[in-house]
Parts: C-alpha cells; sequence; structure tokens
C-alpha cells in the first residue's frame, strides 16, 4: 500500500509539471510559422474552354475576393512555353449559371492545339493572388462561310458568300461522290465576298470549302434544287390561272408548278363545291420554282375523296389569308375531313405554311384513315393561335379515325395554339418527331403532343429536339403523352419552358430563355447565337445550327 501510494504521488506531480511547463511556454512565444495560404485567393474552379471554329471563348466560375484575372495563352498542352497572349482582365462577363466568360481576341490558328491558364487577383491588396488554374484545348476549322439559303441556288448554279474583309484564294467544291474541284476567286470577288459557281447538277449534293492558300477557312453544304419538271403530265399555272378549279377534274400524276415570286390567289369558284373536292384515286403534287421567294399559295380548303393516292405539297409559301393579303381574314383550314376517306400519303415538303385559324389538318369524323402524313424542312407559325387554350392541333384527330405514321422532321414551328399533335382516340402505327425548333406553343392545358394511351406498335422517336417557351398564359401546358414510352436522345427545353405534368423524358435543361439562344424570335430567326450551348451544332432545326 506505501509503494503504490507513492507512485501515485510521483505520477501526479510528474504530470503537473508538464502541465506547468506548457502553460509557461504557451504564455512567452508562438514557436511555428505563419501560414501565408490563408491570405491567397483561392484559384478559379470549373474551367473550361468553349470552341467555335478558331473563336474561343474561356469559362470559368470566380472565387470570393477576386477583382480581376491574368490570362495566359501558350500553343501547346499545358506546358505554357513560351506564353504567346498575355491578358488582364478587370471586368468579365457573368452569365446566368454564374461563368465568367472571357473571349479570346486574338484570331487563333485553326486546328491547333493551345492551353490557357487563369489566375485570380485582388486589386484591394487585402489578399495574395491565387495558384493557376489551366485548360488545353484545340481549336476547329475557321468558319468564315455564310449559310446557304435558297435565295443563293438555283437548279444550276450556287453563290456562297463569307465575311470580308479576309483573306481568300478558291474554292473546293466537293460532289456527293467525294470529287473535289477547285474554282479560284477574283480580286473583285474577293472584295465583295461572294462567288457564283455555275454548271451543276440539280438536286445533287455538295460541300464547298474556301481556303486561303493551304489553310481552310469555312465550310458549307448544300442541295441544288430540282429543274422546272417537264412531260405530259406537268402544268404551269399562270397566276391568273384557278388551281382550285383545275384540282377539280385533276388527273392521276399530275404535277402542278407554281412560279417563284408569283402570288397565286384561288378560290373555289364553283359555288356548289366548296371547299375543294378531290377527284378518287388520283395522286399529285403542287410544285414551287425554286428561286427567292417561294411562291405565295392562298386558297381554300380541300376534301380528300373516298381513295386518295399521294398528295404534295413542295417549295410553297402556303398562307390562311384570303388573297394572300395580312389585312384580310383568315381562313381556316387546308384540310378539314368530315366524310368516310382512304388516303396513302400527304406530304409538305419544304414549305412555309402560317395564319391559319385553326390547322392545316383536321379530322373530324370516323371511318378516315391516312396511311402517312409528313411535314419535313418546313416553317410552321402561327396557327390555331387565340392566346389561350388554342383552338386545333397542328394535326388534329379527335376522334376514332387514324393516321398511321407521322413524321415531323427537319422544321421551325412556332405560335401553335393548341398542341403539336392531337391523335388521342385511336393508336397511330408511329410517331417520329426530329431534328426540329420549337418556340411559343401550346396552349393552357393541353398537351405538347397528345397519343393517347395506346400503344404503338411502330413506336414512337422523339430526337435532336429544342423547345423554347410555352405559349399557355396560365402555365398550365402539358408534355407529352402516349402509350408507347418514347425513344428520346439529344432534346433540350429552355427555361421559359415548364410542363404541369407528362414531363419528357431525359430532356435537357438549357437554363437560360429562348431569347438568349436564338438570334431573333420575333423574325422567326431561330440561329443559334449562344456558342456555349450545348447542343449549338446537333440538335433543333438543322438550317439554324452552328
Amino acid at each position: 500500500m506505501k509503494i503504490t501510494s507513492l507512485y501515485k504521488i510521483s505520477l501526479i506531480a510528474v504530470l503537473a509539471g508538464i502541465i506547468a511547463t506548457g502553460i509557461v511556454s504557451c504564455k512567452k512565444y508562438n514557436d511555428w510559422d505563419t501560414d501565408e495560404s490563408a491570405s491567397r485567393l483561392f484559384r478559379p474552379t470549373s474551367v473550361g474552354a468553349v470552341v467555335d471554329g478558331i473563336a474561343v471563348t474561356l469559362r470559368w466560375k470566380a472565387k470570393s475576393g477576386t477583382t480581376s484575372y491574368t490570362i495566359e495563352l501558350s500553343k501547346d498542352s499545358l506546358q505554357f512555353a513560351p506564353i504567346i497572349y498575355t491578358y488582364s482582365v478587370n471586368s468579365v462577363t457573368q452569365d446566368a449559371d454564374g461563368y465568367k466568360n472571357f473571349i479570346i481576341p486574338e484570331r487563333l490558328k485553326a486546328l491547333t492545339r493551345y492551353s490557357a491558364r487563369i489566375k485570380g487577383l485582388d486589386t484591394t491588396g487585402t489578399k495574395t493572388e491565387s495558384q493557376w488554374e489551366v485548360v488545353t484545348f484545340k481549336t476547329a476549322t475557321e468558319q468564315l462561310m455564310s449559310p446557304v439559303t435558297d435565295a443563293d441556288k438555283t437548279p444550276y448554279t450556287v453563290t456562297l458568300n463569307w465575311k470580308t474583309p479576309n483573306e481568300v484564294s478558291h474554292f473546293i467544291l466537293v460532289n456527293s461522290q467525294g470529287i473535289g474541284t477547285k474554282y479560284d476567286i477574283t480580286a473583285a470577288e474577293k472584295t465583295a465576298g461572294s462567288k457564283t459557281i455555275a454548271n451543276l447538277t440539280p438536286t445533287k449534293a455538295y460541300t464547298a470549302i474556301l481556303y486561303n492558300d493551304t489553310l481552310i477557312r469555312g465550310t458549307q453544304a448544300f442541295t441544288l434544287p430540282a429543274d422546272l419538271p417537264k412531260g405530259k403530265n406537268v402544268i404551269y399555272v399562270a397566276a391568273t390561272d384557278d388551281l382550285a378549279t383545275l384540282l377539280l377534274t385533276v388527273k392521276d400524276s399530275t404535277i402542278f408548278v407554281l412560279r417563284q415570286g408569283t402570288k397565286y390567289t384561288t378560290v373555289n369558284t364553283n359555288t356548289a363545291v366548296t371547299p375543294i373536292i378531290l377527284p378518287n384515286n388520283v395522286s399529285f403534287t403542287i410544285w414551287g420554282e425554286a428561286g427567292a421567294n417561294k411562291p405565295i399559295l392562298a386558297f381554300n380548303g380541300i376534301t380528300l375523296p373516298a381513295n386518295a393516292g399521294t398528295i404534295k405539297f413542295e417549295n410553297l409559301d402556303i398562307t390562311g389569308y384570303e388573297n394572300g393579303d395580312a389585312s384580310g381574314a383568315k381562313r381556316n383550314y387546308i384540310f378539314n375531313q368530315s366524310t368516310a376517306s382512304t388516303t396513302n400519303e400527304i406530304i409538305f415538303e419544304n414549305c412555309t405554311i402560317r395564319n391559319l385559324v385553326n390547322t392545316p389538318m383536321r379530322i373530324q369524323a370516323a371511318s378516315i384513315t391516312i396511311n402517312k402524313f409528313t411535314f419535313n424542312n418546313c416553317l410552321i407559325y402561327d396557327i390555331g393561335d387565340n392566346n389561350a387554350n388554342g383552338t386545333y392541333a397542328l394535326i388534329h384527330n379527335s376522334t376514332t379515325s387514324t393516321i398511321n405514321n407521322i413524321t415531323i422532321t427537319n422544321c421551325t414551328i412556332a405560335k401553335i395554339g393548341y398542341s403539336i399533335i392531337l391523335h388521342g382516340s385511336a393508336a397511330s402505327q408511329s410517331v417520329t418527331v426530329s431534328n426540329n425548333t420549337f418556340y411559343n406553343v401550346v396552349g393552357n392545358g393541353r398537351y405538347f403532343i397528345d397519343c393517347g394511351t395506346l400503344p404503338m406498335s411502330g413506336g414512337f422517336t422523339f430526337t435532336n429536339n429544342i423547345i423554347s417557351k410555352i405559349l399557355s398564359p396560365l402555365g398550365t401546358a402539358k408534355g407529352i403523352r402516349s402509350g408507347t414510352p418514347q425513344t428520346t436522345s439529344n432534346n433540350y427545353k429552355t427555361s421559359d419552358v415548364t410542363f404541369a405534368s407528362d414531363q419528357i423524358n431525359g430532356i435537357i435543361d438549357y437554363t437560360k430563355p429562348g431569347t438568349d439562344l436564338f438570334t431573333d424570335v420575333t423574325t422567326n430567326n431561330f440561329l443559334i447565337k449562344d456558342i456555349t450551348f450545348a447542343g449549338k451544332s446537333d440538335s433543333g432545326d438543322p438550317r439554324w445550327r452552328q
């Protein structure tokens, strides 16, 4: 017991001595160095580079206390030897996603590897500059060329345009077989920024590559229009001709040719037959000549016969305004079918369709079948819009009749008051909606697409689309309803799109409104202007991609 007590007393004494020594030491001084990193700015994060040809935008997330940046650029992969450009940046634009954006002002070299590094500074002197954050990127092909429009093409020629002033030497025009032909650019053409190439082949696809010596400075692909049809089945329609009367007795395989730049104000003068009732068992095409201005067609509606073949509208500007006069009244329909009918196919190809009170396609009774209905490469706007819940859908079938196969591809569709498709009471075999730009569509309580709850044997494909702005004043528009799960990929919606229910599977959010994404929505110019948009090159109507 004595030994144990002595041991305890000794241990307590030792501990007291250690504690006392520690206390005395703390009072005397600190024997560690100051951590200088505590006064250093955090480096920028999420650094990236958005490459648009040879134009590059650097993006990053800012950190608290940073008031300016130093940016250095080298032509290598993260070696920074030597530095070729240095930028001191005091004011940097910040977008809605919280990213700082800096557009590199120099013209970089195409198809070249670069690296950039960014550090933050505090101009007040309170904190030490941050460490570097780095990114490497490779530039793409330069793009000086303007898109090739319908006005730039004839069946045998193309006019190619580019930004001026710029150093350019020649074009290589590559045909669909991969064979290239060289066309030199004259001094006058270089100054004008325009060259016309002749002796080409109608309906063929080409790729134009703009060079300055060996350096590629732009590319554009295009397809030439068809030449004017010829043959016994071709009827050239004069502006004074009554197309409605011609349709009453149309023969099978007839092609009606309407001349570009001409307005056709067709009204069915047969008062006993309103609208136009087609004869049985015929296929025909109303075909617009290629040129700067599509033929304008203003005519009253068509009624399908008991049996119809393929009805095609191509390269036309179809307006609902009577006599093509925007100050007048609008017509209601193109097709408004109430009698039993079986039709092989209705096609709208490369058409503008606009200004209808209701819709271009309404089925309003049973015992009607259309095997296939197609919109391709069309601009469609101002359809069924009453600034509320809409009047009729773009394709409207509220009956047990059927449109077996519906295809909407490569189109721009704006200001649609009701829905894109209403086909909810009977099952289609297939629906394909791909590579389209939708803006200001879908009314109160309506579905964007309503295919009901019945399954489709051929599936429902919804890919590469952009949906921007919902028309519904109450914000009660819905997404897609279908009995068959949608096959979806690479679809986007802007921040001004909200669906109350029936969300679209896998759709990607773009966090800004359509006005930030597109060039000018008020004039139906949906060219993508935001080069940071992930879908700029592979989503929406191809005519607007970057």
